[in-house]
């Protein structure tokens, strides 16, 4: 325990020195930055899709021809022996290949595709949106019938996650589909354009402000010098038992962090109903209820984070969409959510929204909309 705190604070100096070359850079204009004045930080569709197709297509308004697509195909270790032609490429952003099918197994919109005599570079852009049903299954079948010299098909998130099984079905990770990420495969791309792009001063610019987006999307707030001697730190044999200890632990710690700053915020804010942490969520109920009101997440605290009104009484269930499961991702009635069923908002899913309330208001604000709804309605419970 000794070593563990000493490391501790050892990585506090560190933050804490990476912290003023931070207000330095304040200081001299170095994190203006057009996309948070503008808004858009985590709009998947108008800026990170849009941006990352622009850099992608040799044709593009950046003027180096194929120059990023070629550094793109580099980085990422599945394209990176697959001989994908980049002068030749075309880039198509949102890309309808039909209306979804009875199953779901056909149609949608695919975010970036890249094209290439016959092969395509197939990409899936998630910031904080949940999966769709069968998304990459979809996807996956559009590439297998419409590329006829092969395709890539990859899942982009922040952190690199797995998709869910809801969007995946029975596809194989690192076989059908690949999960890359933007503070690893994004972030170093970036890089290498950044460096390429010496002479194309705007270009090199505006590269340098998204690559401070996608930093502070991430969490990497650390410059360069801080991160690598972090990563010093961490990579001493001394340090590695300690480290192990960490890692080991981070599911339980965020769960520690989720219970402490938002679970006893619910309860104290509802009092007087029953608030259980319970299989990947949380049940929220009257005790004379026998349904309930249950947050929803996948293998990950927040993760594909959903909310909805069910029970586990078997048996035929009433089926009606209400107003409050409504709106662009909300979802209809089914067994398990009669009532309908959305999903939430993952931004507000990290340890510092957790930490600093937000997570915990956002779901109040949520929570609060559901009983009003059942109250007005007599909706029974």
């Amino acid at each position: 325990m000794e070593n563990l705190q000493r490391l501790l604070d050892e990585v506090r100096l560190i933050r804490r020195k990476a912290d003023v070359e931070r207000r330095e850079a304040d200081r001299r204009g170095e994190n203006f930055n057009i996309f948070n004045i503008l808004g858009v930080t985590s709009d998947e569709t108008r800026t990170h899709s849009a941006f990352i197709a622009e850099l992608l297509d040799p044709s593009g308004s950046h003027g180096l021809g194929n120059q990023f697509l070629q550094s793109f195909v580099d980085t990422v270790d599945c394209l990176r022996s697959w001989n994908f032609d980049t002068k030749s490429a075309k880039v198509l952003k949102e890309l309808s290949i039909g209306g979804k099918n009875e199953d779901c197994s056909e149609g949608g919109r695919i975010d970036i595709a890249v094209e290439s005599n016959g092969k395509a570079i197939i990409i899936e852009n998630k910031i904080y949106a949940g999966d769709q049903e069968k998304q990459l299954v979809r996807y996956y079948n559009y590439g297998a019938t419409n590329c006829p010299n092969g395709f890539r098909l990859l899942y982009l998130t922040l952190d690199g996650s797995d998709a869910s099984e809801w969007s995946k079905g029975e596809l194989t990770l690192n076989e059908d589909y690949y999960a890359i990420a933007y503070n690893h495969e994004i972030s170093d791309w970036l890089q290498r354009c950044i460096e390429s792009s010496a002479r194309h001063p705007l270009v090199r610019e505006t590269l340098i402000q998204y690559q401070n987006l996608i930093n502070q999307l991430t969490m990497s707030s650390m410059d360069k010098n801080s991160q690598e001697e972090l990563l010093e730190l961490m990579s001493d044999p001394k340090n590695i038992d300690s480290i192990c200890s960490i890692l080991s632990l981070e599911a339980k710690w965020r769960e520690r962090i989720f219970k402490v700053h938002v679970l006893a915020p619910l309860k104290e804010k509802f009092q007087g109903m029953d608030i259980e942490l319970k299989n990947r969520g949380v049940n929220i109920k009257r005790p004379e209820w026998k349904q309930y009101i249950r947050l929803d997440w996948g293998n990950t605290l927040g993760k594909n984070a959903a909310i909805g009104i069910t029970t586990n009484i078997a048996g035929p269930k009433v089926k009606q969409k209400i107003d409050c499961f409504s709106g662009p991702k909300s979802y209809a009635p089914s067994d398990w959510w009669p009532y309908g069923w959305k999903k939430l908002d993952e931004t507000y899913w990290t340890i510092s929204q957790m930490v600093n309330g937000n997570l915990a208001e956002y779901l109040c604000q949520e929570i609060d909309m559901i009983v009003n709804e059942i109250e007005k309605r007599h909706l029974p419970m």
